[in-house]
């Protein structure tokens, strides 16, 4: 009974001490905030660009700048983000295989994480190996990955695309697999950048 008093002491004196720090005082760093800043979750069919076959549904859309900074801390220099979701809508798992961008007859594959982290810029002097780390643990994080989906879930993420290979639109190449059959499932999804 002591020790929960305690614990319930202390729990109180620390949420009293943070109540009364000035907001002045902590400094805002987009990188630290951007580490609570989720996707929000969304099933494919409430994109805006989609394709659905078989009961599994592809949804795709571009992300503003405002977006980019929210969730990562920065802007994405040479590169676009597109915020991607497949929900699987079927009884059987399946698999998502592969992800790349169609445009004016050119592929996109999606790029190198560790290539974006180099091309974002997360500064800061002292702080640059703190942000350079929270940059990459978002970008791993919050990136779309291939691999099985369970029937009535959704896989969503950020998938990475040079800018000099997509202009003002493209089509989105999603192949994925049902795991019962060998059959394979290929979407193609036009879209539009903002």
């Amino acid at each position: 009974m002591m020790i929960k008093r305690f614990s319930f002491a202390a729990a109180l004196v620390a949420t009293m001490a943070t109540a009364f720090v000035p907001h002045a005082a902590v400094a805002d760093d987009d990188f630290l905030d951007s580490i609570s800043q989720q996707l929000r979750f969304r099933e494919a069919m409430s994109y805006r660009y989609k394709s659905e076959q078989r009961s599994v549904t592809v949804g795709v859309e571009a992300f503003g700048k405002k977006d980019q900074e929210r969730i990562l801390g920065s802007k994405t220099g040479d590169f676009i983000t597109l915020d991607v979701a497949v929900t699987n809508d079927t009884p059987i798992r399946v698999h998502l295989n592969d992800i790349y961008v169609m445009s004016k007859g050119k592929i996109a594959r999606q790029e190198d994480l560790n290539l974006v982290v180099k091309d974002v810029d997360p500064g800061g002097g002292g702080k640059g190996n703190l942000r350079m780390s929270i940059l990459r643990k978002g970008l791993f994080e919050k990136s779309l990955q291939t691999g099985i989906i369970e029937p009535g879930e959704t896989a969503q993420g950020i998938v990475f695309i040079k800018k000099k290979h997509l202009k003002k639109s493209g089509v989105l190449h999603v192949r994925v697999q049902n795991l019962r059959q060998v059959v394979y499932l290929n979407y193609e999804v036009p879209f539009k950048l903002k």
